[in-house]
């Protein structure tokens, strides 16, 4: 049972311009699990770096599966999850998104990046090569090695191998650290029409565990209720919800003016006219029956006196 300390309640704060900075800075944290996923496309003889990120697409079974992975977004508009993609066309103007309620996953796509110049695939490189869960579709006829593609992250590979029948092969590298992740697993044989889904619930679920082994990693929720925490702290207002409903509620005192208020005059308690001193004519409207008839009365008067005078 809840203590009389622990009952539910609201905190007042004080409303100044800092308080105001504070909570337009909240708005514009990550409300939401947010995850970047790496995706390389290996065409058959393909063994060395540039000619993999050179590739600006592939087969239509891979072309389906990425497709699968999340709908197409447009980066010059696209108000979601960024994972470090440019607006400006200068990593690709679509790329696979995926998000629900509570995440938002993009997928970094080597054949929807551009790859014209060294300094472009330079910069393809540094998106891809930061992600620490990279999917490899690969339709070579050997088994993708780690060293292809030389980089600091890339703890988990998820490796896709085309098989007959529309069936795939999975293969699953990760560091000896990593801890166990799923629903797909290393050797699994996987049907084409749930590939997408399986590798991508596969990949997030292997992100998560990564992120599981950074030490005093907060998620999003508690991060941003820690945050609250902390502007409820520095603007709180030092009243109790009772003392705040009876200002609201309560009458508010009356102030006299001062004595060189000027031109409004004190009306005394003796000037001020009683029920039996206002006579009730005075009192009716002037458009008022009662008005009228009086009205009517004098000048019938007036008019009999003048004929009694002739």
């Amino acid at each position: 049972m809840n203590s009389w300390d622990k009952r539910r309640s609201f905190h007042l704060l004080k409303k100044n311009e800092k308080l105001l900075r504070e909570l337009r800075n909240l708005d514009s944290r990550q409300c939401r699990e947010t995850h970047k996923i790496a995706v390389f496309y290996v065409a058959e003889g393909q063994e060395d770096k540039h000619s993999i990120l050179t590739n600006t697409g592939g087969s239509q079974a891979y072309e389906d599966f990425v497709a699968g992975l999340g709908w197409e977004v447009n980066l010059t508009n696209h108000c979601g999850f960024m994972g470090g993609l440019q607006k400006n066309k200068s990593t690709g103007l679509t790329t696979p998104y995926f998000a629900t309620s509570t995440m938002e996953v993009i997928f970094h796509v080597s054949t929807r990046m551009p790859s014209e110049s060294d300094d472009s695939l330079t910069k393809k490189l540094r998106h891809l090569g930061n992600d620490e869960v990279h999917i490899v579709w690969s339709e070579h006829t050997r088994d993708y090695r780690r060293g292809i593609i030389p980089t600091e992250f890339g703890d988990v590979l998820i490796v896709i191998y085309p098989m007959k029948n529309h069936m795939f092969s999975i293969q699953i590298m990760k560091k000896p650290e990593v801890p166990f992740f799923g629903p797909l697993f290393d050797g699994a044989i996987v049907n084409g029409k749930v590939l997408p889904i399986m590798v991508r619930a596969t990949a997030i679920n292997a992100s998560r565990a990564l992120k599981s082994l950074i030490p005093l990693y907060q998620n999003f929720y508690e991060e941003r209720a820690r945050y609250l925490q902390t502007i409820v702290q520095h603007h709180l207002e030092p009243t109790t919800f009772e003392d705040f409903a009876a200002q609201v509620f309560s009458p508010a005192p009356y102030h006299h003016l001062p004595p060189d208020a000027g031109s409004y005059p004190e009306v005394l308690p003796s000037e001020t006219p009683t029920a039996t001193q206002v006579d009730g004519a005075d009192l009716a409207s002037p458009m008022s029956p009662r008005t009228s008839k009086s009205r009517m009365s004098m000048k019938l008067r007036r008019s009999s006196g003048s004929a009694n005078k002739s």
